[in-house]
């Protein structure tokens, strides 16, 4: 089992590691508090759910079945974090910006989709047959689609954060009118 582990690591090609370590520098600063304009909170959640459908598709084909259940799994994580409740620290700055605590939560993610990927690459390169196989690429699409959820959800929790913030001012103003 050892053997096997060391033969795939040192098959797996330089620029994945590099990848991970962008994805780990990326992970750390998610998780010291930050301020973020609206565009740069939209990044991450935009790059890794284009990435993770790009990865859904160019691995099992553009299939309907594949985009389905990458997008279902997307649904799936989002409604995940309604429990998550993440970022649970979220403040609206008086110029805009959105104060956020931080978190390892999307490291973790980040994670999830890296070892996702490295995962199954492994695998087609080991059994190529797997790719054929419904129930593989269709889990595999919906782990993708999940991962993407639950960042997406996150930065709609910030954005909902700044909506809720709005009416609440509105409504204090309306009352002491």
């Amino acid at each position: 089992m050892i053997t096997f582990a060391l033969t795939l690591l040192s098959h797996t090609p330089p620029w994945v590691w590099a990848i991970l370590a962008l994805l780990v520098a990326l992970g750390a600063m998610q998780a010291r508090d930050q301020v973020l304009t609206r565009q740069r909170l939209l990044v991450l959640p935009l790059v890794m759910a284009a990435l993770s459908l790009y990865a859904a598709a160019s691995t099992f084909g553009p299939q309907a079945g594949v985009l389905l259940a990458w997008a279902l799994g997307a649904v799936l994580g989002a409604a995940l974090n309604r429990p998550l409740r993440l970022p649970r620290q979220v403040r609206r700055q008086a110029d805009g910006r959105f104060a956020i605590g931080g978190s390892w939560a999307p490291m973790a993610l980040l994670m999830m989709i890296f070892w996702l990927r490295y995962g199954i690459n492994a695998s087609l390169a080991i059994v190529p047959a797997l790719a054929a196989l419904p129930a593989f690429a269709g889990g595999a699409s919906a782990l993708y689609g999940a991962a993407t959820g639950l960042l997406a959800a996150r930065a709609w929790r910030v954005l909902q954060h700044d909506q809720d913030t709005a009416r609440s001012a509105a409504a204090a103003w309306t009352v002491g009118a």
